[in-house]
């Protein structure tokens, strides 16, 4: 069990009457007895037998493709990009969670986390027998390692999945996957490992490999051969397999990292065929039984609950589905795939608001979330007739928890072309109505909740070009990085920008509104691929004219039987003076510019934005029905940029479990510009480790008066409440707060008029 999720029993059991408790704890006692009993025996039997899947899907049936044949149209600038990128993943070259491009090996010297550095990985010479394995694989998988090895070609050196690469810790390939421990030592991220285990920078190989084959004697871009790209595709696989069988070491630890490595297997295999690519019929096997592989484990390790269930648990049914589409029909993988359809349907429901926006309270993981959608949708709508019949045909499964419901109560109809209900495409093409309004002038989202860098798939991720030299002086965690000279180019991925996700469901609705001015005409790689993917989708859009469905105003105003300048007067009467903050700017209200509002309630937020003007409010749920796993106690915080001048923004997340006192920090009431006091949080967190992901919504914050000419809003937090208002003006924003104290922010004037805020941590 998860710590989000023990963290979420502990609040459960704190609000529950003593008779009950007494009840549940004893039920709660015998399943847990039963479970432990049961993951024993597992555990015992994966010790002593082999853990990788013998033979049972068929091997004379290719794996199915959902990508026909294209041609790739790349810019000069594009080109660029993935030639120097992939070469960078052919080094085996990675910059993941700030670690700053790395080549990951065995025996890498680290250069540790905040003072914490461990020395655990070794050096190894790899033989092409396999021999190196034979200390580092459980007893029982050795033969099957090392057969896969054997397929690797001379001279590629093996990537250590295994490596906390900043940090230096390692875990072991020989632990069993539910004994692998996280969050035990400080400095110590389980995520880096869990990050590079995705693979999701094989989609860029198969970019350079479709380049490289279109290329011309004329072509400035300095590709490698074709075969290059193919073969590195080919070598990690087999890396990735011989070293982490199933069900033991880090990367089977957390099964929505298995689901979202498997898509980008698979997604990077069809995109490698659908320009000309072809295997060996030995690797085809191989690769084939450990999608296979891939989708047992995903079965047996749902991170479901009847209680809390949030993105991992989406990630694990995506993953589910792209193995149950990919693979040949058969019994189970028919089941497979009906379940997948089925908790698809389900979990958009729970996870996703009517208004589009995500139930997690972060617009960074609505961005993951999202990204799942899509692209879940997109293969759903393309499921060939055979796989539409197997919705059909399958055989409900009576000991699955969920259950697997028979095909009379199934949510889809094979019937219908896009196969899934009008409303969840109305709520996908809604969530990017929803990134598309909260996109700030700069092109970056507001960080409001955790962000991880979370993505699904990362088919064209935004760079920008630094000197290393350039990249070390922006960024304090490259302190001390000596990965590259300080003249060469550094890739900067720039994790804010989210306009990717508004252009992809255009493309998938013909929604040509959602695209950013910059791609009004042309398609990024991305773009082309999703074209070509749901070329006969034809999804129909909720709007009934798809040029012009963002409406120029939305009547989203809220408590406005009253005004602004009456909440004013009644809070300096009941509260006394407010703390006030300024930011002078020139007019930015005129009748040729008018302001638009928009309201997201369930999300909590809401915001006012011109061309000159964009101002975000955060006023709502702490998200996961309750839970609050990637909330932060931001409540009545603001991100304010006037005239292209950033003047409040969030500080971010910066890390999860190795640093506990800094998740802590960066997720604090005293990190936001929000009302301060003494030094108190407006939400409660447990303890350790277990308050890491859960945060209490003491604070019930609600909005009271949303209109165009300000907010008002109120919060518990402090057991006292709270209110803050913002008014705009012609030639001023205002913020008002009643109750607290100023003592933890100050505002400066910059030079040009300007004010920005000051944290005083």
């Amino acid at each position: 069990m998860n710590v989000s999720k023990i963290s979420y029993y502990i609040q459960k059991v704190r609000s529950m009457p003593p008779g009950k408790l007494i009840k549940k704890s004893v039920s709660l006692a015998n399943q847990w007895t039963q479970a432990y009993f049961a993951d024993r025996y597992r555990r015992w039997l994966d010790l002593n037998r082999s853990t990788y899947s013998p033979v049972s899907v068929s091997m004379d049936v290719d794996l199915l493709t959902y990508l026909p044949p294209f041609d790739l149209k790349l810019s000069q600038d594009e080109a660029s990009t993935i030639a120097a990128l992939s070469q960078l993943y052919c080094e085996h070259t990675f910059d993941l969670l700030g670690s700053g491009w790395i080549t990951v090996k065995h025996g890498l010297k680290c250069r540790g986390l905040a003072g914490h550095l461990y020395s655990m990985g070794a050096s190894i010479t790899p033989d092409l027998q396999g021999r190196w394995l034979a200390q580092r694989i459980n007893h029982a998988n050795i033969a099957t390692a090392q057969a896969v090895w054997k397929l690797v070609d001379t001279g590629y050196q093996p990537i250590d999945w295994h490596l906390d690469f900043k940090s230096g810790y390692r875990w072991s390939e020989t632990t069993w996957y539910l004994d692998v421990q996280y969050a035990h030592q400080p400095g110590v991220d389980i995520k880096v490992p869990w990050e590079l285990g995705r693979m999701q920078h094989l989609p860029m190989l198969a970019w350079a490999y479709a380049g490289a084959t279109q290329t011309d004697s004329k072509s400035k871009i300095q590709w490698f051969p074709p075969h290059v790209y193919s073969q590195e595709f080919h070598n990690q696989i087999l890396d990735f397999i011989a070293t982490n069988p199933p069900r033991f070491g880090v990367n089977w630890r957390c099964t929505m990292d298995v689901g979202i490595r498997i898509v980008n297997w698979l997604v990077a295999y069809d995109l490698f065929l659908s320009h000309g690519m072809t295997w060996d019929s030995e690797f085809e096997a191989i690769f084939k039984q450990s999608v296979y592989d891939h989708g047992v484990h995903i079965i047996h390790n749902l991170e479901w609950n009847p209680n809390l269930r949030s993105n991992h648990y989406l990630s694990d049914i995506a993953g589910l589905l792209f193995v149950a589409a990919y693979l040949p029909r058969s019994g189970e993988c028919d089941s497979w795939l009906a379940f997948a359809v089925q908790e698809f349907i389900a979990e958009v429901a729970l996870q996703f608001h009517s208004d589009g926006s995500n139930f997690e309270a972060s617009t960074s993981y609505h961005r993951l979330s999202a990204e799942i959608v899509l692209y879940c949708a997109a293969l759903c709508c393309s499921l060939p007739n055979k796989k539409r019949q197997a919705l059909v045909d399958y055989v409900p499964a009576p000991d699955w928890e969920p259950a697997l419901h028979p095909y009379s109560e199934q949510a889809y109809d094979i019937e219908n072309p896009h196969l899934l209900p009008d409303w969840l495409w109305e709520r996908l093409e809604k969530a990017g109505e929803f990134t598309h309004e909260i996109i700030k002038p700069n092109s970056y989202i507001p960080q409001f909740g955790d962000n991880d860098s979370g993505r699904f798939l990362k088919l064209w991720p935004t760079y920008r070009q630094l000197t290393v030299a350039e990249a070390v002086a922006t960024y304090q965690n490259l302190q001390g990085y000596d990965g590259h000279a300080s003249e060469v180019i550094y890739w900067d991925e720039v994790l804010l920008d989210h306009r990717h996700l508004t252009r992809n469901i255009g493309v998938l609705l013909e929604r040509p509104d959602l695209r950013d001015r910059d791609h009004s005409e042309t398609a990024d790689p991305e773009m082309q691929l999703l074209r070509a993917w749901s070329t006969n989708c034809n999804i129909p859009s909720y709007h009934s004219d798809r040029q012009k469905a963002i409406p120029e105003a939305l009547n989203v105003s809220v408590g406005c039987d009253r005004t602004l300048n009456s909440w004013l007067t009644e809070l300096k009467q009941s509260q006394g003076e407010p703390f006030v903050s300024h930011f002078r700017c020139q007019p930015f209200l005129s009748t040729d510019d008018p302001l638009r509002i928009f309201a997201y309630p369930n999300f909590g937020l809401y915001l006012y934005k011109n061309s000159r003007i964009y101002l975000a409010i955060r006023c709502g749920s702490n998200g996961q029905n309750g839970n609050g796993g990637h909330a932060h106690n931001d409540q009545l915080s603001l991100e304010l940029e006037i005239d292209g001048q950033t003047l409040i923004c969030d500080p971010g997340t910066y890390l999860y479990t190795p640093l506990p006192e800094q998740r802590n920090l960066y997720r604090s009431t005293q990190s936001h510009f929000t009302p301060q006091h003494l030094y108190q949080e407006q939400n409660d967190w447990l303890p350790g480790a277990l308050g890491l992901f859960s945060l209490k919504d003491q604070a019930e914050a609600t909005c009271l008066y949303f209109s165009i000419d300000g907010f008002v809003g109120r919060h518990y937090g402090f057991s006292q409440p709270i209110h803050r208002i913002v008014t705009l003006e012609a030639q001023q924003v205002s913020v008002f707060d009643f109750g607290g104290d100023p003592a933890t922010y100050q505002v400066q004037p910059f030079s040009n008029g300007y004010g920005r805020v000051k944290y005083l941590t």
